[in-house]
């Protein structure tokens, strides 16, 4: 089971963070594709800590819930990781087949990778030619083996079998490939003026967790994970109204309106701040390539005003995406509104499912 392995076996996504298990399957047909089955179920606080599963009986059950609610037809999932236990380096190496790169990687890996290579699962894929031409840029991954495995366990307790494993940041990217035109918009004139390469940012808001992809002409560029994200609004509102964390969280998701305004100036110039830490790090060695948009997703992008706020903060032309603007959902299996609001937070879920359709 590799974390780029391409796999012809129909398989629905299951996409684990610390706030939920999000169930997606999609189907194919000869207009594009097609939401079959789709659930989405809380997971209490604490069940998950920075990626690392505490109780697994609980994820577990609470897996088994959204099957029973979404009914998908396959047993066979896609799961992702992502935060501290994953690494993803672009290395350059000398031009070689993928047969030789293969038989060399875990050399590559030792010099990148600060853990012993008998504790992690590692992959590689070649992105193609360097700039100057003479090595080949590889995307290198590895992830704790125990990480991993962990997630199997929880798979396989839910009557499920693990088939492939991707990285959150990746599913990410995956999504937003099929929402190539809603993304380029403005950038995919033909005006004189327009850049040479499109440089765009995907960020996806979870719970706790910001999974950044910085893409040159949809080649991957830049990639981090960082431990901010919705929670850090549920503290800000818990501290401003002097509540505990169940009753902020649904002021945040029911009476927005009725949070104080501090807390969310607080929030908006927190966000800002480590989205602009990861631009800065991606600048030590892209400066000549800035970002010209943003494109938000995950559960922090529903906070009314993410984009605007992003957009003031940082300068750069801020939008949320929604994979459900492409995918067709029948109206007589799902509620129209209920899937347009939630569908920017289910980008991971939906890059996973896709996964399906390697070829």
């Amino acid at each position: 089971m590799g974390l780029f392995s391409r796999n012809s076996d129909a398989m629905m996504a299951v996409d684990i963070s610390s706030a939920s298990v999000k169930l997606v399957e999609l189907g194919k047909t000869r207009s594009g594709y097609q939401l079959k089955a789709m659930a989405v179920a809380p997971l209490p606080r604490d069940v998950i800590v920075e990626n690392e599963i505490i109780d697994s009986t609980t994820v577990s059950r609470t897996l088994k819930d959204v099957i029973e609610i979404a009914r998908p037809e396959s047993k066979n999932v896609v799961f992702s990781v992502s935060g501290n236990a994953l690494i993803i380096k672009t290395v350059a190496m000398p031009m070689m087949s993928e047969l030789e790169l293969e038989a060399q990687i875990q050399f590559e890996a030792d010099e990148h990778v600060p853990y012993d290579m008998a504790d992690v699962y590692l992959d590689f894929q070649i992105l193609g030619p360097s700039e100057d031409g003479a090595e080949m840029d590889v995307v290198l991954v590895a992830c704790k083996r125990d990480v991993i495995n962990a997630y199997q366990q929880v798979i396989q307790e839910a009557g499920l079998t693990a088939k492939c494993v991707d990285c959150a940041v990746f599913a990410v990217e995956n999504a937003a490939a099929a929402l190539a035109d809603e993304r380029y918009g403005t950038l995919a004139g033909n005006g004189e003026d327009e850049p040479e390469v499109h440089v765009h940012a995907l960020a996806n808001i979870g719970a706790n967790l910001i999974n950044m992809n910085i893409l040159h002409d949809d080649n991957m560029a830049f990639v981090r994970d960082q431990f901010f994200g919705g929670n850090q609004l549920t503290q800000e509102i818990q501290d401003a109204h002097g509540v505990g964390f169940q009753v902020a969280e649904q002021m945040k998701l029911e009476n927005f309106s009725g949070v104080d305004v501090v807390a969310v100036d607080n929030y908006f110039n927190l966000l800002g701040d480590e989205l602009i830490r990861t631009l800065d790090f991606y600048a030590v060695k892209h400066a000549d390539f800035p970002v010209q948009k943003i494109f938000l997703s995950g559960g922090g992008a529903l906070v009314p005003g993410t984009a605007a706020q992003i957009e003031e903060r940082l300068g750069i032309e801020t939008k949320i995406l929604n994979p459900f603007s492409r995918i067709k959902a029948e109206s007589h299996q799902f509620d129209a509104d209920y899937i347009q609001h939630i569908g920017p937070m289910m980008m991971v879920p939906v890059g996973l499912a896709l996964r399906s359709f390697d070829q």
